[in-house]
């Protein structure tokens, strides 16, 4: 694959991504991971290590995205700083650890991890469960359950912000603070699962040429200025009174889910 089909593929994907991240607080992990993994395969990467390679790419290129979110919520009066410092040092420790663990674990695995948050978070947008108090926020275990996230959204490649944007939303946060805040968690856990991803493939040989460790930096490169353009225009979006979310939402998750779903079957099946 040369270098323009590259970069072609990757400013559709990061457009997208910039998009979804502003609207959603999601990092759009669900749309690189599958993007990368493809193009490393067709490039002649072998499959073991393409998805590992597609997992470690992938936070460098929402690290960017997330300061744009970061700073369009921070001015729009969305970013619940009170929640974000309690959940900061537990996902960063433990995407630290996940980012260590996953070049050891089996690919069928980090594939069947990847998929299977998909569905459960994106059925729980889709077919939200009640709230515990509608009308007070329960924020108890926070310290706790961002460390579990920290893990999983390490090791499987999907931000934390759709984990904890579900998660903060269902114990009672508004939908626009919830998307702000997770913007915010998904910037410490992308800059620290890019370092760790950097640490431990740095010495891994036979990878590409241009790369740091597991971190393919062309692929980075030509995803990072779509995708910060159009997290600016999600944000946007997200505000505006007119704009029907609830309608958005289900739309995209239905679309994952279904996804997800056959993407799982075909790993299962050994396709």
């Amino acid at each position: 694959m040369d270098m323009l089909t590259l970069f072609a593929l990757c400013a559709v994907g990061g457009s997208a991504v910039g998009l979804l991240n502003g609207m959603l607080g999601v990092g759009g992990t669900f749309i690189i991971i599958p993007l990368l993994d493809a193009i490393f395969i067709r490039m002649g990467m072998d499959t073991a290590v393409s998805h590992v390679m597609a997992v470690g790419t992938s936070p460098s290129t929402t690290l960017f995205t997330c300061v744009a979110g970061f700073l369009a919520y921070r001015k729009l009066g969305s970013l619940r700083f009170d929640i974000l410092h309690r959940m900061a040092f537990g996902i960063f420790s433990g995407a630290v650890i996940g980012a260590l663990l996953a070049p050891h674990a089996p690919t069928a695995f980090l594939k069947l991890l990847f998929y299977a948050i998909i569905m459960v978070v994106c059925g729980q947008i889709t077919f939200p469960l009640k709230r515990f108090e509608r009308e007070k926020e329960d924020l108890r275990h926070l310290g706790l359950i961002s460390f579990f996230f920290g893990i999983l959204a390490s090791m499987s490649g999907v931000a934390g912000t759709l984990l904890s944007v579900t998660y903060l939303n269902w114990r009672g946060v508004p939908w626009a603070q919830a998307v702000g805040t997770g913007v915010g968690l998904g910037l410490i856990i992308s800059t620290t699962s890019a370092l760790g991803y950097v640490i431990s493939g740095w010495n891994v040989p036979d990878l590409p040429a241009w790369s740091l460790g597991y971190v393919y930096l062309p692929g980075t490169l030509c995803l990072i200025l779509p995708s910060m353009i159009m997290a600016k225009t999600g944000a946007w979006l997200i505000h505006w009174k007119k704009f029907p979310v609830a309608a958005m939402k289900r739309a995209v998750c239905t679309l994952l889910m279904a996804y997800a779903v056959v993407m799982t079957s075909r790993i299962c099946m050994g396709l």
